[in-house]
């Protein structure tokens, strides 16, 4: 599973080509060429919305016992 640091990482990447308009991006070891820039649009849409999701997931649980005595 990716970090949180590294999907951050990958945000900014995306936001830097969108905003200088080129369609190659360069995420750690790897190269992405998108086809458009639309196409980055959606990975960043995707990629923020998969981060708030894990925002507000609960990172623990309890579990409650109940016992008659």
């Amino acid at each position: 599973m990716i970090s949180p640091t590294e999907m951050q990482a990958m945000l900014d990447a995306l936001k830097r080509a969108k905003y200088a308009g080129v369609r190659r991006v360069q995420f750690a070891d790897r190269t992405v060429d998108y086809g458009s820039t639309a196409e980055i649009v959606r990975a960043i849409v995707d990629l923020e919305a998969e981060m708030a999701a894990l925002a507000t997931a609960p990172s623990s649980f309890t579990l409650a016992t109940h016992s008659r005595d």
